[in-house]
């Protein structure tokens, strides 16, 4: 199969990225191994051997033309074009690139990588365009709107069209960026699709999987901030596996990184630090921007999110998965769904104010299943219709 282009050039700035930082670590643990070792020759540390010998110009060699070359091929590439490129590309290469955004997509961003996924509607071609009832799937970390499908089977969104006549559009977005940031996005792109819709619309429903749940959660804040017109045709919204209270793994990940970083001659490979902004924000469940910018968001252990209820007058539905056979088994409290625990999923359990007004009848636990089982499992999906199928909680008005 041929390679695109686009991907070859994303993939080759990727890797000089790689090459300045490996580069930039190798000379930061080679400093300080030189620094300890010749500590002893201080009185002769203006003496140029032993200043080349603690820090090396062959390192800022390296990174100064990986750095250079690494700006030749971004300057080639405006924004208009990188993007139009980007949605050229096969469902196999969209998949690969959603992958590396979810794990360094804030830096693809700030480095002008042509792979840096831009948020944006995708439609089916064959969608009812014409139903007032618009769903929007939402889906979760490294994935792109071809996961809520399973080996070219009808999903979900495909499913809610047939059986309940709703229009399904899928949103494709960087996942390594701030929750927050794609929060706020959202919000302004459900305006102009509610806007641009060609019918008057009479319903808006919202499903979100993992990190969607929480970028749904965060667009809901800011549309009600904002005052956005959107969210007074938002009925209902369902979350799948969404770590409300963060996942176990990225607080795991967030120890291991900050024990690499109190060694000294360990810190310079603490690579986890690099992960993205987005997979951060998974450690507490983070929805807004005072979440994360202000020196205490990024201390271990500490949970000082602002507390973000559901938007009122919507209704709420929560979908956990447990490898546990039942629910008194203790392989389900302690690993939940392998990724995230039950009482994350259902927004309860936390033991603090963060905890969500939940209705029990609205919530619903599958036993021995997985994190990756929830976006296509039969049952699943049963469970998801059935919930679609009541009638909304109030009525929605148009906007004047």
């Amino acid at each position: 199969m041929a390679v695109s282009p686009t991907l070859i050039r994303g993939s080759i700035q990727l890797v000089l990225d790689c090459v300045s930082g490996i580069t930039t670590a190798a000379e930061s643990m080679h400093q300080t191994i030189a620094t300890s070792a010749t500590s002893w020759l201080h009185p002769l540390s203006s003496f140029w051997l032993l200043k080349e010998i603690r820090k090396p110009t062959a390192y800022a060699v390296v990174r100064t033309a990986s750095d250079i070359l690494n700006k030749s091929v971004t300057k080639s590439l405006t924004d208009g074009r990188a993007h139009s490129e980007l949605r050229s590309l096969d469902s196999s290469e969209i998949r690969y690139a959603a992958v590396l955004n979810g794990i360094c997509g804030d830096h693809f961003e700030e480095r002008g990588n042509v792979l840096a996924i831009p948020m944006e509607f995708v439609r089916q071609s064959d969608m009812p365009a014409a139903s007032p009832h618009i769903v929007v799937l939402v889906h979760g970390l490294c994935l792109a709107e071809d996961s809520w499908q399973k080996d070219g089977h009808p999903g979900m969104g495909e499913h809610l069209k047939r059986e309940l006549g709703m229009a399904p559009v899928y949103l494709r977005y960087n996942t390594g960026r701030r929750v927050s940031t794609n929060g706020k996005e959202l919000s302004r792109q459900l305006d102009d699709l509610l806007a641009a819709w060609p019918v008057p619309v009479e319903s808006l429903s919202l499903v979100g999987y993992s990190m969607g749940g929480l970028v749904i959660r965060s667009a809901c804040w800011y549309a009600d901030t904002e005052q956005r017109s959107w969210l007074k045709f938002l009925t209902r919204i369902v979350f799948l596996g969404a770590p409300h209270h963060g996942s176990p793994v990225e607080k795991a990940g967030h120890l291991l990184d900050t024990a690499m970083q109190s060694v000294k001659h360990v810190e310079p490979l603490s690579f986890g630090r690099k992960r993205s902004a987005g997979i951060k924000d998974l450690r507490h469940g983070n929805l807004l921007d005072d979440d994360w910018d202000r020196p205490a968001g990024e201390k271990l252990g500490l949970d000082t999110r602002k507390y973000v209820p559901l938007p009122p007058s919507v209704d709420h539905y929560f979908i956990a998965a447990s490898i546990g056979r039942h629910d008194r088994d203790p392989l389900g409290h302690i690993f939940g769904d392998l990724l995230v625990r039950v009482g994350s999923a259902l927004g309860t359990g936390s033991n603090s104010p963060g905890d969500l007004e939940v209705k029990e009848e609205n919530c619903r636990v599958f036993q021995e299943k997985t994190h990756f089982d929830l976006v296509n499992d039969d049952r699943v999906l049963a469970q998801v219709i059935e919930w679609f199928r009541k009638p909304f909680s109030r009525f929605h008005l148009s906007a004047d």
